[in-house]
């Protein structure tokens, strides 16, 4: 038991989430939240994004308020808009300051990304208790720029540790997954989608965005995947929807979908992802057992989707085509996993092993023992 689980416990009133840019930023911070919420149905929660990013979707859809402000990351590359994006920093951290002092948090908690840059940092400055999660391998420069003064970092693996300057505000815990990712019968999840779930399905997505290079590769794969009997749940994100459906839209083996709702009912049917690597999908992917070729985005920051697959596939959990090697590699290696049950099996068992279901409710306890801890 906790030791302040034996004092009068003081819930959380209020906290504020730093969280946008992509699914794998969002998605955590709402499954903590849901748990907040349990704990305390009053809890006052705010959310802070990137203007005009998907965030404005998902987190009023979850039951979330959510203000945005105008926030970028920066290219990897000399590149004009860094100078815009530089600019907008110096706006977001005053804009974030406004934001954290009317609402007075007792917390503010970052899941990484470049919005949780200057809203920790803002906090920081005003001396509000702060935390900043990260889930890949490899630290990113949002992370390594708040750690330093973060009341708390998370990490996800024990690795990462070395990676940052200060050490001893660290603790390594399980990445939070959404309370509805839960498995689903093989048959009644494939019947979602309007397959056959006696009928091994291969699992495509690039994230919530979509993968370009994962589209193209397969396009030119498809029908033979196909005809040796297997099938594809494909998400393709916006930009590649019109062109694969056209594609494919003969195909009654080939479920195409621009975004995907019920991730639980895809992860449920699949038999074989193939994915990006960022670490929300890899523990997704583990809560499910869900074996996977991972291809990870070339273009990530410190190349740390090649990094956290990497570390997955030293645990025999997951195999790794890069994104060069699609075209050549890609359909040979679906086949060859595809008919392998006792490899897919191995693989799925070494995957679900890095899974916690309970990561986010844990997570949650530990935020109210902070703020017990800093009133008592």
């Amino acid at each position: 038991m906790k030791r302040w689980q034996w004092q009068e416990i003081i819930m959380i009133n209020r906290i504020v989430f730093a969280a946008g840019g992509t699914g794998g930023h969002i998605y955590p911070a709402i499954a903590i939240a849901d748990e907040l919420v349990k704990m305390n149905s009053k809890v006052e929660i705010k959310f802070i994004g990137a203007k005009g990013r998907i965030e404005e979707r998902i987190i009023p859809a979850n039951g979330y308020k959510l203000e945005t402000i105008e926030v970028s990351g920066f290219k990897r590359s000399l590149n004009y808009k860094n100078i815009s994006a530089a600019f907008k920093i110096f706006k977001a951290l005053k804009d974030s300051k406004k934001i954290l002092k009317d609402f007075a948090p007792e917390l503010v908690y970052g899941t990484g990304g470049f919005v949780s840059g200057p809203v920790l940092k803002a906090a920081q400055s005003l001396n509000i208790r702060n935390i900043i999660e990260e889930g890949n391998f490899h630290p990113g420069v949002t992370v390594k720029l708040v750690a330093p003064k973060a009341d708390k970092v998370i990490l996800n693996f024990e690795g990462t540790k070395k990676l940052l300057k200060r050490r001893d505000n660290t603790v390594v815990m399980s990445y939070p997954v959404r309370e509805n990712m839960k498995r689903m019968p093989k048959n009644d999840a494939a019947s979602f989608f309007g397959l056959d779930g006696n009928r091994k399905i291969l699992f495509v997505f690039g994230g919530s965005q979509g993968a370009h290079s994962i589209n193209s590769a397969l396009m030119k794969c498809f029908k033979n995947l196909t005809g040796s009997g297997l099938q594809i749940i494909w998400q393709t994100g916006n930009t590649d929807y019109d062109t694969v459906n056209s594609a494919v839209s003969s195909n009654k083996d080939v479920k195409v979908l621009k975004y995907i709702d019920n991730m639980a009912a895809a992860y449920s049917a699949g038999d074989l992802a193939l994915c990006r690597s960022g670490i929300s999908t890899i523990m997704e992917l583990a809560c499910f057992g869900l074996p996977a070729i991972f291809v990870p985005y070339p273009q990530a920051s410190e190349n740390h989707q090649e990094k956290n697959a990497r570390a997955v596939s030293e645990k025999n959990a997951a195999e790794i085509i890069l994104d060069k090697d699609l075209n050549q590699k890609l359909e040979s290696s679906v086949l060859r996993l595809l008919s392998d049950d006792n490899k897919l099996k191995y693989m799925g068992m070494n995957i679900s092993g890095m899974a916690d279901t309970k990561a986010a409710s844990k997570i949650a306890e530990m935020l109210t023992e902070m703020v017990n801890n800093s009133k008592n």
